[in-house]
């Protein structure tokens, strides 16, 4: 009997000296914290601005650009085909009279595992590949193929 009371004084022990280790700090020691010590404990993280369109830029440095269109709008609608994700590429500042797609259905009319969109942007390809079986999207600049394009294949289709 004097074991069990005496395990039972101890877990109330640990269970009390752990909930007012949980409790808020004492009025001292919140005012001797400094304003700024405290807006920075209180603060959250400042999210990243998106990435902006730079026609002035290099493909390499709108591929970032690329691949946040292509996210976002996929995220913002889910069942957007291919078409639609071309579309909103092409009214996101790149010319849509370069941009291609692939279809975002089989010849069987299946889901396709991935779809690509490219764009012509200064002399090179912007490409980027995303689709079911691709959690995030692919983003990579390749050379201008010497067709004039950026896709080749009998599902390619021109945006315009």
């Amino acid at each position: 009997m004097n074991i069990r009371r005496a395990v039972i004084v101890t877990s109330a022990l640990v269970i009390s000296l752990g909930l007012a280790s949980c409790s808020a700090p004492s009025e001292k020691a919140a005012s001797s914290l400094s304003p700024s010590e405290t807006a920075t404990s209180l603060a959250t993280a400042t999210p990243t601005p998106p990435p902006v369109f730079l026609p002035e830029g290099t493909a390499t440095e709108n591929l970032e650009y690329l691949g946040w269109v292509i996210s976002t709008t996929v995220a913002s609608d889910p069942a957007a085909d291919s078409y639609a994700v071309a579309s909103a590429v092409g009214a996101s500042g790149f010319d849509p009279a370069t941009v291609q797609f692939t279809f975002s259905t089989t010849a069987a009319g299946l889901p396709a595992d991935t779809s690509e969109i490219a764009v012509q942007f200064a002399g090179e390809c912007l490409i980027g590949q995303y689709g079911p079986a691709q959690p995030t999207v692919i983003t990579k600049v390749m050379p201008l193929l010497a067709s004039g394009g950026c896709l080749i294949g009998t599902d390619v289709q021109p945006l315009s």
